[in-house]
C-alpha cells in the first residue's frame, strides 16, 4: 500500500516533492544502498529481539554495519526541545567541513532549514516511524545540488522514551554511491509506521 502523506512541503530552503506512507514490511525491499541495508537490517534484528518494540540506542552495534560507519549520525532530542548531534561519521564531517558533534540543529543549519529538520526528526519519534529520503543537499561550500539518500530510525533511551534518531546519509555519484553530482532525480520521502 502506497499512501500519499503530503506533497510539496517546503521550509523555504528545500522542498520535498512527494511523501508516501509505505507498509513496514516493505522497508527491507525498498532500501537499495548496501550500507543502508546493513544498518536497517541491524535495527530490524534489534526490533525483533526487543519483542517488536523500538530498541534502545545503546543496543546499536557498529560492527554489524561497518560499511555504514562513515555515513552514520545519531541525534538526541533533549529536554530543552532541541535536537543535538551525538555521533557523526567522517563523511558527514567532511561534508559539513567540521564535526557537528554536540551541536544543536540551530547551530549547524541555516534558520530556514531548522523547522524542516526538526519536523522530520520529531515525525520519526512522534509517529513513530522509519524515514527514508531520496533528495538533494547543498552545503555552504558547494554550488551544485548533490543527490543523497537518508534513513532515520527511531530509538529509545534507557527508560524506553523515544529520544534518539539513528541514521545514515550517503551522498551519491552517477552510479548511486559515493559523492558527486547526479542529474535529474525526484526528491521523495517514505514513512514506514511502526504502530
Amino acid at each position: 500500500m502506497n499512501r500519499p502523506v503530503r506533497n510539496n512541503v517546503s521550509s523555504g530552503a528545500v522542498t520535498i516533492s512527494q511523501s508516501t506512507q509505505r507498509p513496514f514490511d516493505a522497508l527491507r525491499d525498498d532500501v537499495a544502498l548496501p550500507s543502508h541495508r546493513l544498518m536497517v537490517q541491524h535495527w530490524l534484528d534489534l526490533h525483533a529481539a526487543a519483542g517488536n518494540r523500538i530498541p534502545c540506542y545503546r543496543a546499536l552495534d557498529p560492527l554489524r554495519f561497518p560499511s555504514a560507519l562513515a555515513d552514520i549520525w545519531i541525534v538526541e532530542w533533549r529536554d530543552d526541545g532541541r535536537l543535538y548531534f551525538q555521533i557523526v561519521g567522517q563523511n558527514l564531517v567532511d561534508w559539513y567541513g567540521y564535526s557537528p558533534k554536540g551541536k544543536s540543529m540551530e547551530e549547524v543549519y541555516p534558520p530556514a532549514m531548522v523547522p524542516l529538520i526538526n519536523a522530520l526528526s520529531h515525525g520519526i519519534l512522534g509517529k513513530p516511524a522509519i524515514y527514508y529520503q531520496k533528495a538533494f543537499s547543498l552545503t555552504p561550500n558547494w554550488s551544485v545540488a548533490i543527490p543523497m539518500e537518508r534513513i532515520g530510525l527511531p530509538m529509545t533511551d534507557e527508560q524506553g522514551r523515544l529520544r534518539w534518531v539513528a541514521g545514515i546519509t550517503t551522498f551519491l555519484d552517477g552510479n548511486g554511491r559515493g559523492s558527486g553530482p547526479v542529474s535529474s532525480r525526484v526528491a521523495e520521502e517514505f514513512w514506514y509506521p511502526l504502530s
